[in-house]
């Protein structure tokens, strides 16, 4: 075992040209705005087509929308400039209106329209664009959008009762953005 790591390890320092950065910064950090919220990122630039950082956010689509997230993420960036494709694996967490069932004393109520949560894991694909405003690699802007989808532990918001364990639900929401960052 410990040879095949080795053997990876070399091959990483041999190959290692292969992702060099070609006079790009390699660190990169941004605020975001969005409708109602606010972010911040870092991003680790490994070469000018790959990055791997980490994104935290909240966002309040009209005010009954909640997204957060915690997220460590990885980009692609096809042609090596300006369009970005992403993905964020990390916590996140959801409300939102839906529906529930609560049950009680072997009765079952249903409630179409209450605010729930959903917390857990959380899988964000995104796209974007990073646009250099002057010389490459100084100050920049970042509009994008991304779609967070939260699995885990669905409760209704209002738990008067206080008894109920969750159970497993899918949140999906969508945070466009604008991100204002400097390379460094």
């Amino acid at each position: 075992m410990k040879k095949v790591i080795l053997v990876l390890l070399l091959v990483a320092v041999i190959t290692g040209g292969a992702f060099a950065q070609a006079n790009i910064r390699a660190n990169w950090i941004s605020g975001e705005v969005s409708m109602l919220g606010v972010g911040a990122r870092y991003e680790y630039m490994f070469s000018p087509k790959f990055s791997v950082g980490a994104n935290a956010y909240f966002n309040n689509l009209f005010l009954f929308w909640n997204d957060w997230a915690i997220d460590a993420n990885m980009r692609f960036y096809p042609t090596g400039k300006f369009f970005f494709a992403e993905l964020g694996l990390g916590y996140s967490f959801h409300s939102g209106t839906g529906k529930y069932k609560y049950t009680s004393g072997g009765t079952t109520t249903t409630y179409d329209d209450t605010l729930i949560t959903i917390n857990g894991f959380g899988i964000i694909p995104g796209v974007g664009w990073k646009i250099d405003v002057g010389a490459e690699g100084g100050f920049f802007i970042q509009p994008g959008v991304k779609l967070p989808i939260t699995l885990g532990s669905k409760k209704p918001v209002l738990d008067w009762w206080g008894d109920q364990k969750g159970e497993f639900g899918a949140g999906v929401g969508i945070v466009f953005y604008c991100g204002f960052g400097y390379a460094f």
